[in-house]
C-alpha cells in the first residue's frame, strides 16, 4: 500500500508542534489532506464532480490503493456505483444489488457497521472486485436522513489498514456525510427555487386562453435543440450539458412579461391594432427586467440569469429588425436564438382562438423561409432535421 511521504511544510509544522516520530507525522499529513478534501468539498456544487473528488481525496488521505464510492437508490434497492479510483483493469465494478449475497458491501450497507478483511484469500466468502487487492475496507455512510451509501477503500497488502488508517477512513467517511447532506440540501432548494420561478411563469401564461401545455412543448424543444447541438462537431466546446439543462427550465420565463400586458391587449380575439401591437412587444423588456431586479435582490443564479437573455431576446430577428433592441446575429443570445424558433414553431402549430392549426408541413416550410432573416441559419438546418422527434415531443404535451 502508498504510504503518504511528509511535505517539507509538514515537517516544519510538526517540529513546531514538537513531533518528531515518524508515525505521527504521517498522520499530521493525513489530517492535512484531509482539511484540504474538506474546503474543496464545502466549495462544489456539482455532485457528480464531488464525487470523483471525494475518491481521489480519499486514496490521498489513506494512502490506500484503491477507493470506490457507492450511494444508495432506495427505488432501485441497488447501491449506485458513482465513482472509483486506482483498481485494475480486471477489477469488476458496478452497481450492487441490496439482496441477500451482497457481499461485504451489503453487508456493512445494511447493518450499518464497517467490515474489515485484513486477507481476502483467507475469506472465500467475500467476493473479490479486484485480483489484485488482498485486504478490503468498507464504511457505510450515514447522513440525516437515514442510510446513503458506503465507501469501499482496497490495499495490496495483507493486513493493509492499520487502527491509525481506520480511524482517519472513519473521519473521511463522515466528512463525505455531511457533503452528501449539504448536496441534497441543495438540490432541494434549488427544486423548490425552480418551482416558484416557474409558478411565476405559469401564473403570466394562465391569462392567455390558449395556455394549453405550451411550457411543456416549449422547454422540451429547447431542450432537444440545444442537446443536439452541443452533440454536432461544427458546436464541439460552445455549450456544454449545463447550459442544456439549465436552458430547459430557463424556457418557461420567454414569456414572463406578459404579466404586464392588459387583458384587453393579451386576450383579444382578434387582430391587434398597431398600437395595441406596440403595447404587447413591452413584454419582451417588462419579463427581462423582471428578472434581472429578481436577481438584484436575490442574487444571481443561472437559470434567472439564462432566462433575463430568454425574455429580453426571443423577438429579436437574425437580420436585426426584431425587438425590443434590434440585435442582430450572434449578437443574440444562444439562449433566445434557441428558444425563438422553438417558440414560434409552436405557435403555427397550435391552435389560437383567432387561428387554427398549421400543419406541419406548413410550418416547417415557414421556419425554412424565415433561415437568415428571423432564425440563426445553423439552427434552422438542425431544428428542421429534428421532425420526427419534434412531433413526439407534440404527441407527449397535447393541449
Amino acid at each position: 500500500m502508498t504510504r503518504t511521504i511528509p511535505s517539507e511544510t509538514d515537517r516544519l509544522i510538526q517540529s513546531d508542534l514538537g513531533i518528531k516520530n515518524t508515525q505521527d507525522s504521517v498522520f499530521v499529513s493525513r489530517l492535512a489532506a484531509l482539511q484540504t478534501m474538506n474546503a474543496k468539498l464545502m466549495c462544489m456544487t456539482d455532485a457528480g464532480i464531488a464525487f470523483d473528488e471525494m475518491v481521489r481525496s480519499a486514496q490521498r488521505v489513506v494512502g490506500c490503493d484503491s477507493c470506490a464510492l457507492y450511494i444508495f437508490e432506495p427505488e432501485a434497492n441497488i447501491l449506485r456505483l458513482q465513482a472509483s479510483t486506482g483498481y485494475s483493469r480486471s477489477a469488476r465494478l458496478g452497481d450492487i444489488p441490496l439482496s441477500d449475497d451482497a457481499g461485504i458491501q451489503g453487508q456493512a450497507f445494511l447493518e450499518e457497521y464497517l467490515v474489515y478483511i485484513p486477507d481476502l484469500l483467507e475469506n472465500p466468502e467475500s467476493m473479490r472486485v479486484d485480483p489484485v487487492l488482498r485486504s478490503e475496507l468498507v464504511l457505510p455512510i450515514s447522513c440525516k436522513q437515514g442510510p446513503a451509501g458506503l465507501c469501499d477503500f482496497g490495499s495490496k497488502e495483507v493486513n493493509g489498514f492499520s487502527e491509525e488508517e481506520i480511524r482517519i477512513c472513519g473521519m473521511l467517511v463522515d466528512q463525505m456525510a455531511f457533503s452528501l447532506d449539504n448536496f441534497r440540501l441543495l438540490a432541494d432548494l434549488t427544486a423548490s427555487r425552480d418551482a416558484v420561478i416557474r409558478g411565476m411563469a405559469l401564473l403570466a401564461e394562465s391569462r392567455d386562453s390558449y395556455i394549453g401545455r405550451h411550457l411543456d412543448r416549449i422547454c422540451a424543444f429547447s431542450y432537444l435543440l440545444s442537446e443536439r447541438l452541443m452533440s454536432g462537431s461544427s458546436s464541439k466546446g460552445t455549450i456544454d450539458e449545463e447550459f442544456v439543462e439549465t436552458l430547459a427550465r430557463s424556457a418557461a420565463l420567454h414569456d414572463i412579461g406578459k404579466v404586464g400586458i392588459p387583458d384587453t391587449i393579451l386576450m383579444k380575439p382578434g387582430k391587434l391594432t398597431p398600437e395595441e401591437f406596440e403595447v404587447m412587444k413591452s413584454h419582451a423588456s417588462i419579463g427581462g427586467d423582471l428578472l434581472e431586479e429578481l436577481m438584484k435582490t436575490h442574487g444571481s443564479f443561472p437559470m434567472l440569469k439564462m432566462g433575463a437573455e430568454v425574455a429580453y431576446s426571443h423577438h429579436e430577428w437574425w437580420d436585426g429588425t426584431g425587438y425590443p433592441r434590434k440585435l442582430k446575429g450572434s449578437n443574440i443570445p444562444l439562449s433566445a436564438r434557441i428558444v425563438s424558433i422553438c417558440d414560434v414553431f409552436d405557435a403555427l402549430t397550435s391552435q389560437r382562438v383567432y387561428k387554427e392549426a398549421w400543419n406541419e408541413d406548413d410550418a416547417f416550410r415557414a421556419i425554412r423561409e424565415r433561415s437568415g432573416l428571423q432564425f440563426d441559419p445553423q439552427l434552422v438546418k438542425l431544428f428542421v432535421s429534428l421532425r420526427t422527434q419534434l412531433r413526439e415531443i407534440r404527441n407527449r404535451y397535447v393541449d
